[in-house]
């Protein structure tokens, strides 16, 4: 296969990485490994793309999670979506994405996504579509503010957006105020002036992270005290 970008000798020259007998050749995982585990894992191996046989085999072996971390992926293989209706868990942290494709709403039965670490700034609408997403982590990318699609994640549990560039949160019904499951927020080291008071309202959260922003209220004694004594006090500043 040609330009595959794959840095393996035995991939040159237009070579297959699927053998006669159906397995791959490294650095994939072969078809037994995928079918006992359910995984493909390809961490730190300086891919830039992943053939489409790869992903058929994972298809036909039923993988339900994809682990691409650590490589210098700058764009969602199309091919991904030959596991549309399987895939559970995707982990692309540590590439070089600046979009998500608008198929990624395809992922019906998606929980977990990590995408920390890239080049990205939004997130497509579609994304709202992960209606079983509980789980996202966009940290250390290069967002302003938190994609509108997230606020359509009603089964969101854990959101991690530190170390972004995260100017101001929306608190409201229309904003975190929606997600009603979310528990753990992670806002730190952003770029966050102000904190809404309203935000001491979100009971929902019991493990919220904010340190390393601009805002002067509350103060860093407060926030070492923990959750619960932020939110008390947000809430205490509350006008009435």
């Amino acid at each position: 296969m040609v330009g595959d970008g794959l840095n393996s000798p035995r991939q040159q020259g237009g070579k297959s990485t699927e053998q006669k007998d159906g397995t791959l050749l490294p650095p994939f995982p072969d078809k037994y490994s995928m079918r006992n585990t359910r995984i493909l894992s390809v961490p730190r191996a300086q891919l830039r793309q992943v053939p489409a046989e790869v992903f058929e085999v994972a298809r036909q072996e039923y993988v339900n999670t994809v682990n691409l971390e650590g490589n210098k992926f700058v764009a969602v293989p199309m091919d991904l979506q030959k596991l549309n209706e399987l895939l559970t868990e995707l982990n692309f942290a540590k590439n070089q994405l600046a979009h998500i494709p608008t198929y990624i709403s395809q992922f019906s039965r998606m929980d977990r996504i990590n995408l920390s670490c890239n080049l990205l700034r939004e997130l497509p609408m579609e994304f709202a579509g992960l209606q079983l997403l509980s789980h996202l982590n966009i940290s250390h990318n290069r967002f302003d503010s938190l994609p509108l699609c997230i606020y359509e994640l009603e089964n969101l549990e854990t959101l991690q957006a530190n170390d972004n560039q995260i100017e101001s949160i929306n608190v409201s019904d229309n904003g975190l105020g929606a997600l009603k499951r979310l528990n753990e927020l992670d806002l730190s080291n952003n770029d966050i002036h102000y904190l809404p008071p309203q935000l001491g309202n979100l009971t929902n959260i019991h493990h919220l992270k904010l340190s390393g922003n601009p805002f002067r209220q509350p103060r860093h004694q407060i926030l070492a005290m923990g959750t619960a004594e932020v939110m008390s006090y947000l809430r205490g500043r509350i006008p009435t």
